[in-house]
């Protein structure tokens, strides 16, 4: 390419020496290719970074890039991007010729962002890359952080999210009066506010082709309950995104965050887990109340014999010992173990919780979340929150040897509460003893295993019967799902938590010489006045209200 063809900033880039002139020529050949600025595809390309190339500018050209305010023009502009994804895109619409779009971004570490904005617009997106805080000014002045009064940024904590607040006059609209270009915010205020009015804990944010579909768990089924317009999907995004700082998790597969809710006087959690799908973005949402948690306890407390509720309430009434909870991840073993640390919490302080996800902010307990700590690890942050010496510690997930070995040391002089993922109490004895912990456990530093089993309930809609292979050797008649459009529509079923609590008494531990079968740690179970696991699921199982199939591996 002569001389002649390249443009000035590419020529006195190369006098700077700033450029070679392989890289100019690879970015001219993509600018043919692409269309779009020089600059742009000399940043993407990471031949110059935005700091280098704006200082450049005012250096060498003499002039002052990027004064976005005075660059647009005709302020209807702005309109034509929604303010929730210009704040999470950090992007600003500065200029409109024809089908082009001219935006300002602040980075290019999202390869959709030019895709996504021209699917939103229907117009070509002409990018211009702009240091990030000139976009930030930018964004406060045209979209204000706070746009919507019910959406309270914190530069630390949680987002909040306000329902419904009288002396600001904020309050859902009912959704009857909602229209398909209402804004994300208004939706989703009005979705949580009908989920708490009908005493629905968790959420579903599915997209599929037609719509944006969002349907509430009940006690015994899952309702689709609204259906939004398809292209109100990329704004939803963009507020479920930014509300629960799901743009922090980025370099891990899970995506969780956490927005705190106000109802007037009365704050809730709302958990958000999103997951990336064909159709696009899907979403667990699940609210959380410390109030309706101590209910639940109650509730889950009520299935318990009196022996086995006396015995979880004696466990950590001494000044020391661990008690684990065990089962599968997922909502299941998240309710317990809040339900269980808040009154622990107000109790022994203070409390200190290492928790992967903190799924619930909890009174009275300093709780770290450790997925957000990228530069240290489980066991040093387990020996950092235990120098506080906590009269409490707990710790959710434990997830590998050493910070087991840890916990037990600290049960040893303090209370531990510690979360296993092992199906049962059985599975959780054999990981302990197979990583070489007999000696404490026969010390009787472990107080008590209290499992919990989340089973599918069956779907009413599809009840089948079936014959399962009893212990005995005998068929047991159950009850299965056969799929139907209620059950397979959103891949998910309501579930029903079973507990079981295995005492760690002088019986338990003298089993521990070998790894202890089942059959051994049920008749310790009974002995101590309880019910084993597996009796509470099959009479569930029997009376219609499990799936016997989601039950089987605990019935074996």
């Amino acid at each position: 390419m002569t001389t002649d063809n390249r443009p000035v900033m590419g020529e006195l880039l190369l006098r700077e020496g700033i450029l070679t002139e392989t890289q100019l020529t690879r970015a001219l050949d993509e600018q043919k290719r692409a269309g779009g600025r020089l600059g742009y595809h000399l940043i993407r390309l990471g031949y110059v970074n935005v700091q280098r190339l704006s200082q450049f500018m005012r250096d060498s050209m003499g002039l002052i890039p990027y004064d976005l305010p005075q660059w647009i023009k005709d302020p209807s502009v702005i309109d034509l991007i929604p303010g929730n994804l210009a704040q999470f895109y950090q992007v600003i619409p500065v200029e409109k010729d024809g089908p082009m779009l001219t935006v300002a971004i602040a980075d290019l570490d999202n390869p959709s962002i030019i895709p996504a904005l021209e699917e939103l617009t229907g117009l070509t997106i002409d990018p211009v890359v702009c240091p990030r805080e000139t976009v930030i000014r930018a964004l406060e002045q045209f979209y204000g952080v706070a746009k919507d009064p019910g959406v309270v940024r914190n530069l630390a904590g949680d987002h909040l999210f306000v329902l419904a607040l009288h002396g600001k006059r904020i309050r859902p609209i009912h959704w009857s009066a909602l229209k398909p270009d209402s804004s994300a915010a208004e939706w989703l205020r009005t979705v949580l506010a009908e989920a708490i009015r009908t005493g629905s804990r968790t959420i579903y944010v599915k997209p599929d082709e037609q719509a944006l579909r969002i349907a509430f768990k009940g006690a015994d089924n899952i309702e689709d309950r609204f259906a939004l317009a398809p292209q109100k999907r990329q704004e939803m995004d963009a507020l479920l995104i930014e509300l629960a700082r799901l743009r922090d998790h980025r370099s891990s597969p899970r995506q969780e965050g956490r927005v705190r809710l106000q109802v007037e006087a009365r704050f809730l959690t709302l958990h958000v887990k999103q997951m990336s799908t064909l159709q696009g973005n899907r979403y667990t949402l699940t609210l959380y109340d410390e109030k309706v948690l101590a209910r639940d306890w109650q509730r889950l407390m009520s299935q318990l014999a009196p022996a086995e509720r006396e015995g979880i309430q004696d466990c950590l009434a001494g000044g020391n010992g661990l008690l684990l909870l065990t089962g599968a991840p997922g909502a299941g073993i998240s309710e317990v173990y809040y339900t269980l640390l808040g009154p622990l919490a107000r109790a022994f302080k203070p409390t200190v919780a290492l928790e992967e996800y903190s799924l619930l902010a909890v009174e009275g307990a300093a709780q770290m979340e450790v997925s957000r700590e990228r530069e240290a690890t489980w066991p040093e942050l387990i020996t950092m929150a235990l120098k506080q010496e906590p009269a409490l510690f707990a710790l959710f997930p434990i997830k590998e040897r050493r910070s087991m070995e840890l916990a037990l040391l600290a049960a040893s002089h303090t209370r531990v509460l510690g979360v296993l993922h092992q199906p049962d109490a059985a599975s959780a004895l054999r990981w302990l003893l197979r990583n070489q912990f007999r000696s404490p456990l026969r010390a009787g530093v472990l107080k008590g295993i209290l499992t919990v089993a989340s089973v599918a309930q069956v779907c009413p809609h599809c009840k089948l019967p079936i014959e399962v292979p009893g212990r005995d050797g005998l068929p047991l008649a159950l009850f299965t799902r056969q799929g139907c459009e209620h059950c397979l529509r959103w891949e998910s079923l309501p579930t029903t938590e079973v507990l079981e609590w295995l005492p760690m008494t002088e019986m338990a531990r003298g089993l521990l010489a070998d790894e202890p079968k089942p059959e051994d740690l049920r008749r310790v179970i009974v002995e101590a006045g309880g019910v084993p696991l597996s009796q509470r699921l099959l009479v569930l199982a029997q009376e219609g209200l499990l799936d016997a199939q989601d039950a089987r591996e605990y019935l074996a």
